[in-house]
């Protein structure tokens, strides 16, 4: 048990991160597009958030397990 919250916790932080990065390269892109559509705008917009959110919530839920495991 203690095994695979390690395991759990691990690759809960990793996708965390990748998904965080992710956010910050959409928010990047979203002010440095210079004569996107507004189409463009919106997309990269909910997708900064989305990404925001969802690494947020696998950093805590990774953070937790590792936690509980100790």
């Amino acid at each position: 048990m203690r095994n695979l919250l390690l395991i759990i916790g691990i690759i809960g932080i990793i996708t965390g991160i990748l998904s965080l990065l992710f956010a910050a390269l959409n928010r990047y892109a979203y002010y440095h597009a210079l004569d996107g559509s507004s189409e463009l705008y919106g997309r990269l917009r909910k997708r900064m958030k989305l990404f925001l959110v969802i690494g947020l919530g696998f950093v805590i839920a990774g953070g937790v397990c590792l936690v509980v495991r100790g």
